[in-house]
């Protein structure tokens, strides 16, 4: 009997996912900024103590630039990980891949899909990142990291800033901690709490930040004129913001291109990106 493992380490959590016949066994804690590679090293050898049949592969998948090798080279949520290469520690348990969190997401998406669709993920939690499914060809850039959607520049009143900076879900937190007019801690439930109850301070700040994440949906349309743009992560989850995001993405996508795609959110939920992390582990998908 064997299990494959997909890992899904985020700016917030880490979610492992075990998959063998018949059996699924999780686990899932909190990350940080101060999140560490002995941390999910830790957390990864446990878990795999606690399966009851043996792992034959592993696939992490981090928020971040990685290289081939599978070294993680750049991480601006989990600046802690940069430099580390998962498969040192871990190889010698089963082989391990590690790539990008939306490259997975991407896996399990097209896994079946036609040869010739064009398809984007876009994820947005902690940060914002994409993947893109071009023609059939997954396009990857010269050195793999094509997709940094959360570094696209948008000019505001305050200047020029990026993407990530106004509409990821660290960002949202940060502006409301900042403003006078809505005193917060750093509790992600406590800015649900206060969307939910229609405070107008926090809904002015997420506003903001669907119009903005908007525009990138739709500079992603106007490039590409894809046939799917598939939407993940907890920021959707907030009552609200997609609904707005696209309202602003129709606003500026051409129209015929916004036509001739069709906008979803994943079926997976909160597990794609594990799920896609553990076919890229099992199948050694050359992304």
């Amino acid at each position: 009997m064997e299990m494959e493992i997909g890992i899904d380490i985020g700016g917030t959590k880490i979610l492992l996912i075990a998959k063998g016949e018949q059996i699924e066994q999780r686990y899932q804690c909190g990350t940080g900024v101060n999140f560490t590679p002995a941390d999910a090293e830790a957390i990864i050898a446990n878990f795999i103590q606690t399966l009851p049949q043996q792992t034959t592969s592993i696939g992490i998948a981090v928020p971040g630039l990685v290289d081939r090798s599978g070294r993680v080279i750049a991480c601006d949520v989990l600046p802690q990980i940069e430099g580390w290469l998962p498969s040192a520690s871990i190889d010698e348990i089963c082989p391990i891949r590690t790539i990008n969190d939306a490259e997975a997401a991407l896996a399990k998406t097209i896994h079946g899909l036609a040869p010739a669709s064009t398809t984007v993920v876009i994820m947005v939690g902690t940060g914002i990142g994409a993947s893109f499914y071009v023609n059939g060809q997954v396009l990857r850039g010269a050195r793999g990291w094509a997709g940094e959607l959360g570094n696209i520049p948008i000019s505001t009143a305050n200047g020029i800033v990026t993407l990530d900076r106004l509409a990821s879900g660290a960002a949202i937190l940060q502006r409301c901690r900042e403003r006078d007019d809505l005193l917060m801690s750093t509790d992600i439930g406590e800015l649900l709490q206060l969307i939910e109850h229609h405070d107008q301070a926090a809904l002015r700040v997420v506003s903001e930040a669907e119009q903005a994440l908007g525009l990138g949906i739709a500079t992603i349309i106007n490039i590409f004129n894809p046939n799917s743009i598939v939407l993940a992560g907890g920021a959707f989850a907030w009552a609200g913001y997609l609904d707005a995001a696209l309202a602003s993405a129709q606003q500026f996508s051409l129209p015929d291109l916004w036509a001739a795609n069709q906008v979803q959110q994943s079926p997976y939920g909160a597990d794609l990106v594990a799920l896609g992390a553990a076919l890229v582990g099992r199948m050694g998908l050359a992304l």
